[in-house]
């Protein structure tokens, strides 16, 4: 019997072939895209699974204490695990991991000899290793960081400085601060990390090599460059520990805050808590808070949500086509089903044959799906940037029951209507025609054809927006020049006086201007607590770069106050610029009142230590340090040389230059002049790697995700569109077949080709504008959202409603004109001649 019910599948599809296609493809294409998120997403909420004891392993957040104490940081300071340690035993074991920033790394003596930059380059406990389960393939995990100038790196790190040979108690050395080289004991190599890991490393030392650094005490609380995980007890109950550690900043901070910041931890906290969360290990990669960290990639959970919510539309389309095209299909095959009834079929018999006919459409729909989701899984995964396989999930029981259930579940809902509707009848009434006129269910199937166009037209204008967002941003005014700007770094790694090197660089007519700075937009994260002076004194928190006065003419910025630095005065650099919020946090007013109460020559103190005062001597209109999906922030400006910040001479250092437009006219010169600076570097200090950036590609680069959403976005709206479209053609060509001759009797009666065309798409029409009045506030409210997110934000103009609304339209018109033309064409004679 099945083998009968397989062959009366197999004879009505070849019979109409247009039907089945279109069925097939669109299944493929739904299912296929579905199948595409769906490993995407189940990529992203499996990170650190790997890991044995998972379950029980927590990383310790705080507020951001440097600068809004309302965000979290997954940044503390590393006597938070002492504290943990010494008034938390439910944790079994408390372990740190402190980010060095990047370290010049070579293997032997001879400084031109396998000398890296390694920027994944971490100190951690010795402990580390019996909470986390990082493979080791040689060495011994509980020893292997127990001493200091002590490390491990991972397989492809060990194959980079020593080759084949077995790098366990061979040495590196690394370059310290003051250029002096260093030297580590390779204890171990492990297998290289996992993809799917937050902390991603190449290098990892012990901590203890760093005992000078970690005994100064007055900084134990606020030198936030630590992170700190802990492994649990099994049976402990999280929400009640989570509690109980609340008490752990007021005990041991104090201390800190009164001998840096000369206040009590009740003043320096200001009203807000000092609060410790613990976040599930697992959590961690996909949070929304903290948004980033320092060890590795974090994801973003908005895009999970979106591209989810497009993967199950998808499939709702592709799904909606199949039954819409069955159903108008099997209309036709009234008679079959009387006179198989007549034959003495039951009703029980040719319900399972419309179920097992529209499970093998969706058996053959999903195997296709397999094969296109194979094929462009590697275009998908460069593009979102992921790295996602099919085969290996085809060996998975779990996922092979899922797309056996869905293939059952997607082919008896499909195959239900036409199976239980159409058994129903009397054969009488289908022999005698009469079920036609009943059949046609036109209400259903224009309600499933809305439903399609109204998520496609809004999947189109909210692509059209993000495009949008993304030209807008770009093209906004940052306050400076961010153009032709080379950016030269590792400038720290030559010494403090680098002016040999500025003096070489000027020199060279490609340059127009040249400066240092100890920090580069759009990465300026750096800040203080400064306060005024006065009765009235208030504590703010400012970012802060230091720089020399040459730099700021390198980004053009505008003074509406006062003056840049000037090197001709040896007091300058005790003074310090601020940017027009930094004016306005502080109390200063703003531009209007500059005339009457000027901020030049008033005083700006640090808010800790010995709370050095610095004399106000200009101020610069606002502009961008950061991504401008933030508000730009206040900012004080200070003089590199300033030996009385507490940073003075320490951090990361850069040169940038403006380019000469009329010099460096194409990408052959302007390579040529990169290989001639990397030259003059080599000859001041060969061990120093050179690495270089464009500032308007950093700032370019700080929208990626929200430029590979707009792609992706991009193509799957495609897919809803070609799957509306497909349903579309199926169900105009079913329409013209059912008017075929209604369209010939009003072309004997004088109606013309374009009136019947017109006629025919006019009902097709009126869908599609209902789908644009119902799809327009569904997209303005999707855009809205997701533009809260910025700082500055594109206009919801009506113009990209209008364009998305023709653009539907057009599509609407240009998939049904083939059935259009045809059925208007059609000679009324052939169609007539049997009434």
């Amino acid at each position: 019997m099945f083998k009968n019910y397989i062959k009366i599948a197999w004879r009505n599809a070849i019979r109409q072939k247009q039907f089945t296609i279109l069925n097939i493809l669109g299944l493929s294409i739904g299912i296929g895209t579905c199948f595409i998120i769906g490993l995407y997403i189940h990529s992203e909420m499996t990170y650190d699974t790997f890991h044995d004891k998972a379950d029980r392993i927590y990383r310790v957040n705080q507020p951001n204490i440097w600068d809004d104490w309302n965000e979290i940081s997954s940044a503390t300071g590393p006597n938070v695990a002492i504290a943990l340690r010494e008034d938390a035993p439910e944790f079994e074991e408390v372990t740190r991991l402190l980010r060095t920033g990047a370290q010049i790394v070579r293997s032997n003596h001879n400084e031109e000899a396998n000398l890296y930059s390694e920027e994944q380059y971490f100190a951690v406990e010795e402990n580390f290793f019996d909470v986390f389960s990082f493979k080791f393939l040689q060495g011994d995990s509980n020893t292997a960081l127990s001493e200091p100038m002590s490390m491990v790196m991972t397989k492809k790190t060990a194959e980079r400085y020593f080759g084949t040979e077995n790098p366990i108690g061979k040495t590196v050395e690394v370059k310290d601060y003051d250029n002096s080289w260093k030297t580590y004991t390779v204890k171990g190599v492990l297998d290289n990390v996992p993809y799917k890991s937050h902390i991603q490393f190449d290098m990892l030392v012990s901590l203890k090599s760093y005992s000078e650094m970690m005994q100064r005490n007055g900084w134990k609380w606020i030198w936030t460059a630590f992170s700190t995980y802990g492994l649990v007890k099994e049976g402990t109950d999280i929400a009640a520990f989570t509690k109980k550690i609340q008490t752990i900043p007021p005990k041991w901070a104090p201390p800190t805050t009164e001998r840096i910041f000369n206040q009590t931890f009740k003043e320096f906290t200001a009203g807000h808590d000092w609060t410790l969360y613990l976040q599930p290990l697992r959590e961690i990669y996909l949070s929304e808070a903290p948004a980033t960290h320092s060890f590795g990639p974090t994801g973003n959970p908005m895009f999970v949500q979106i591209f989810g919510a497009i993967g199950v539309l998808v499939l709702i389309l592709s799904s909606i086509n199949f039954m819409n095209l069955s159903t108008a299909r099997s209309s036709k095959r009234a008679k079959e089903i009387g006179v198989r009834k007549v034959l003495g079929s039951k009703r029980k018999a040719l319900i399972k044959q419309f179920v097992i006919e529209s499970t093998l459409f969706v058996l053959i729909g999903t195997v296709f799906a397999l094969i296109f989701v194979q094929l462009s899984l590697g275009i998908f995964s460069t593009i979102a940037d992921v790295q996602l396989e099919l085969i290996p999930y085809l060996g998975n029981p779990i996922f092979l029951a899922i797309v056996l259930l869905f293939v059952l579940g997607l082919g008896l809902i499909s195959g239900s209507y036409p199976a239980f509707y159409l058994s129903m009848f009397q054969p009488i009434e289908t022999l005698k025609g009469k079920i036609s006129t009943k059949f046609k269910g036109k209400g259903i199937r224009n309600g499933l054809v809305v439903f399609q166009f109204t998520i496609s037209i809004a999947l189109v204008i909210c692509t059209l927006f993000v495009q949008k967002q993304l030209v807008y941003t770009s093209s906004l005014d940052l306050g400076f020049e961010k153009d032709n700007i080379l950016q030269i770094h590792n400038i720290e790694q030559i010494g403090f006086d680098t002016e040999a090197l500025k003096t070489k660089l000027l020199s060279n007519p490609a340059f127009s201007k040249a400066g240092k700075s100890f920090g580069l937009p759009p990465n300026i994260w750096s800040g203080d607590r400064y306060k005024t002076l006065g009765a009235n004194d208030q504590v703010v928190q400012l970012r802060n770069v230091r720089t020399e006065e040459d730099y700021l003419d390198v980004l053009g910025v505008e003074f509406v106050a006062g003056r840049n630095f000037d090197s001709s005065r040896p007091n300058d650099k005790y003074k310090v610029i601020l940017n027009e919020k930094a004016v306005k946090a502080l109390g200063w007013g703003n531009q209007e009142s500059y005339n009457a109460d000027s901020p030049i020559g008033k005083i700006l103190a640090l808010a800790s230590g010995s709370e050095d005062e610095f004399e106000v001597m200009g101020v610069v209109k606002d502009f961008n340090i950061n991504s401008v999906q933030q508000e730009i922030a206040p900012l004080v400006i200070i003089h590199h040389q300033n030996d009385k910040v507490w940073d003075y001479g320490a951090g990361l250092s850069y040169y940038s230059m403006k380019l000469n437009p009329a010099v460096v006219k194409n990408p052959g010169e302007l390579q040529t002049l990169i290989d001639g600076v990397k030259n003059d570097i080599a000859q001041i200090d060969p061990s120093v790697p050179f690495e270089y950036s464009f500032m308007d590609q950093d700032f370019e680069n700080t929208f990626v995700s929200e430029q590979r959403m707009g792609v992706i976005l991009s193509i799957f709206t495609v897919m809803a569109l070609l799957i509306a479209c497909l349903g579309l053609f199926g169900l105009a060509a079913f329409t013209a077949e059912q008017r075929i001759k209604e369209l010939s009797i009003r072309k004997v009666l004088g109606a013309k080709v374009s009136e019947l065309a017109f006629l025919f798409s006019s009902e097709f029409t009126k869908l599609v504008l209902i789908s644009i009045i119902l799809a327009s506030p569904i997209a303005y409210f999707l855009v809205d959202e997701w533009l809260k997110d910025f700082a500055y934000r594109t206009p919801i103009d009506s113009w990209v409603f209008i364009v998305a609304a023709i653009s539907a339209l057009v599509i609407t018109l240009v998939t049904v004109s083939f059935q259009t033309i045809k059925a208007a064409s059609t000679n009324p004679v052939k169609n007539l001649r049997t009434e």
